[in-house]
């Protein structure tokens, strides 16, 4: 395993407790990359209103399951089914009352409130009378470095191997087969089958290996406040997106107003934001951030990427943006391919040969996006 953050750990235990010899590798800390800058919200609403192709749309109806199952298998305080209150302005009432109806039809429990009602479940919340919210009560969130914490831990205690500071810089190959991954200080790891879980990192992975698989890398900015006692669910937003963290304050995602197909207006500071929050929370107004990070979101192009190409079969692939609410499915899903022998139908528009297969457009040279029309 190359990664050790959300979707790399959940691969690997469940490689392992499938039967599999594991070794993860990190080029740092378990955990320490972008799934301890993560909002980690886990909803179906609007999630399963939208359209998408169909593997990913049954995957998707078995994420919280995925996360059930895992509470009982795994030991630790890492999910919360605090409940969500997403938040819109009047002008959205239609298109959110539309999605709700949508993801009831599929059994999820979803109501509109009464800003009377909201203010109830979450008296830190200003709201005008001719907001709209909406109350999901099966979701919640994820705390991203105690999960990868616990999953680490169990696979430890498991018998698979954790290298630290484990570097990936290469790898050596036989024919159509990889059978080594060489380390910066040297060591080979050599194994049967590599799994490319290094997020953001994945397409450098992916060329040591002579594939091209492109990534999308988009910042997101995420703030914790000052301990807050008013606000105990997620409270999806116009603008963000906030959730309770154990420090007792909240960690806050950022969105930033209207945004085009991959970003929002940033943040200038964490302060701004807090400052921005607080006209909502006005529990917040005048305090300072007790501290912020960026994550670097890895969005590969048309979706998660998750198997191998034919012509290197055992260098598989598990590449996703959202990869603390998916990790548990990915590693569902890689045992089932790997150890069990499946071709799982609802990985087959997720497949990493889709980018030998289809044109990307990035236009005749690298620069085009940086030419001036004359």
């Amino acid at each position: 395993m190359i990664g050790a953050g959300s979707i790399g750990s959940h691969v690997a235990f469940r490689l392992l407790e499938q039967g599999a010899e594991v070794e993860l590798l990190d080029a740092s800390e378990p955990g320490r990359g972008t799934s301890s800058s993560s909002i980690a919200w886990l909803s179906s609403y609007p999630q399963m209103s939208w359209r998408e192709e169909p593997g990913r749309a049954k995957l998707r109806a078995g994420v919280h399951g995925m996360f059930e199952r895992l509470q009982l298998e795994v030991p630790g305080d890492y999910v919360h089914w605090s409940g969500t209150l997403m938040w819109g302005y009047r002008h959205e009432r239609e298109e959110l009352q539309r999605s709700a109806a949508v993801v009831r039809e599929k059994g999820i429990d979803v109501r509109e409130l009464s800003a009377d009602e909201a203010r109830a479940l979450a008296p830190g919340l200003r709201l005008l009378d001719d907001e709209v919210v909406f109350n999901e009560t099966g979701s919640g969130w994820v705390d991203g470095p105690a999960v990868v914490r616990a999953l680490v831990a169990s696979i430890e205690s498991r018998g698979g191997r954790v290298r630290r500071d484990a570097q990936v810089v290469g790898f050596e190959r036989a024919g159509e087969r990889l059978v080594a991954a060489r380390l910066q200080d040297g060591t080979r790891v050599e194994g049967d089958v590599f799994v490319n879980a290094a997020g953001s990192w994945a397409s450098h992975i992916a060329a040591m290996a002579d594939l091209a698989i492109p990534l999308d890398l988009i910042p997101g900015r995420l703030v914790y406040t000052q301990p807050i006692a008013t606000v105990t669910h997620v409270i999806n937003g116009p603008e963000w997106c906030a959730r309770p963290d154990p420090s007792g304050g909240l960690a806050v995602h950022w969105r930033g107003g209207p945004q085009d197909a991959t970003h929002g207006a940033n943040a200038r500071s964490a302060q701004e934001l807090v400052d921005e929050i607080a006209t909502a929370l006005p529990e917040l107004a005048g305090t300072a951030p007790v501290r912020s990070s960026i994550g670097i979101r890895a969005i590969p192009p048309g979706g998660p990427v998750v198997g191998a190409v034919p012509w290197l079969r055992n260098l598989y692939f598990t590449v996703s943006h959202g990869g603390i609410g998916w990790g548990p499915m990915w590693g569902w899903m890689a045992a089932r391919e790997l150890l069990g022998g499946e071709d799982v139908w609802e990985l087959s528009a997720m497949r990493p040969e889709r980018f030998y297969l289809e044109p990307i457009a990035i236009g005749r040279y690298a620069d085009d996006v940086e030419q001036v029309a004359r």
